[in-house]
């Protein structure tokens, strides 16, 4: 009998016991530090990334997985007839979802894959891939998961707040947000991804005004949506008290489905830096 296959990358920061519990298979892309490179989450933890990240000198860069890498998943996991529904990091921000597309033409033809461009990052994927697969998972065919997905990325709320732009800007994914480089000491940016772009939401002085700024945003949004309970994401960078934090803030305000956190892991948080926290969320359908 053929099956669904849910394919992900490391950007989606999806903690283990949620790809196990949906069977999502993830293909990592990799962290240059120096000479020395890393798969993310294969070889380097997200504990010893953000150690290293916090001393060295030179921020580290990353690279998108390549065809082959997605070639060897496919054939691993897929057989004659199967179909693999690939979700991924912005094409805006990495190649990523590109080299997913080059490898479905390298596999055996007879396997079918469906490559999704999120326009989202961090746990923006992971949402929509957590969507398909447990669309799958409740007999879902693959049209009716991909239509899932799709609507997950277009009524996905993202809302981030950095310490600084700097690791944005240092590594070129800082987009529309360049006019925040140089802000007033202490201003907290919130930002948000507009078409997969990086783009300023507002301007709040201080972290802790920041993140409520996000919350009453999710509170207002749940406001004009009452009978639409969220799934809600939320991830961070090594700043796990202030997430915790904003999770009870969140529980305690709000009709919640189902929420995720998790850590930023090296993929996206070599991009956003450390104290970076992310709140992801979209409506269960009417």
């Amino acid at each position: 009998m053929a099956r669904i296959h849910v394919v992900t990358d490391s950007g989606s920061d999806l903690p283990k016991i949620i790809r196990d519990k949906y069977n999502i298979h993830v293909v990592p892309l990799t962290i240059q530090f120096g000479d020395e490179i890393y798969r993310d989450g294969v070889d380097l933890s997200v504990e010893d990334f953000y150690q290293r990240l916090a001393t060295e000198a030179n921020l580290p860069s990353t690279c998108q997985p390549s065809p082959a890498d997605f070639v060897k998943c496919y054939e691993e996991i897929a057989e004659p007839g199967d179909t693999i529904i690939s979700v991924h990091l912005s094409s805006n921000l990495s190649g990523t979802y590109q080299s997913a597309v080059l490898a479905s033409t390298m596999i055996n033809q007879e396997i079918e894959v469906i490559a999704i461009d999120t326009k989202s990052a961090s746990m923006g994927i992971g949402l929509v891939a957590v969507a398909i697969a447990e669309a799958v998972q409740n007999g879902a065919s693959k049209e009716e998961a991909v239509a899932e997905g799709e609507r997950v990325i277009e009524e996905l709320g993202v809302y981030f707040v950095v310490d600084t732009v700097d690791n944005l800007k240092k590594n070129g994914r800082i987009g529309a947000a360049q006019a925040l480089v140089g802000s007033l000491l202490n201003i907290k940016p919130i930002l948000t991804l507009k078409d997969g772009i990086v783009t300023p939401f507002d301007k709040v002085r201080g972290k802790a005004k920041s993140l409520k700024r996000i919350h009453d945003l999710i509170k207002d949004y749940a406001a004009e949506h009452p009978n639409r309970p969220l799934r809600v994401g939320v991830t961070h960078a090594d700043c796990k008290a202030e997430a915790e934090k904003l999770v009870e803030a969140l529980q305690s305000d709000l009709n919640i489905k189902d929420l995720i956190i998790s850590y930023i892991g090296p993929t996206i948080g070599v991009h956003v830096g450390q104290g970076t926290i992310a709140l992801l969320f979209y409506p269960e359908t009417d």
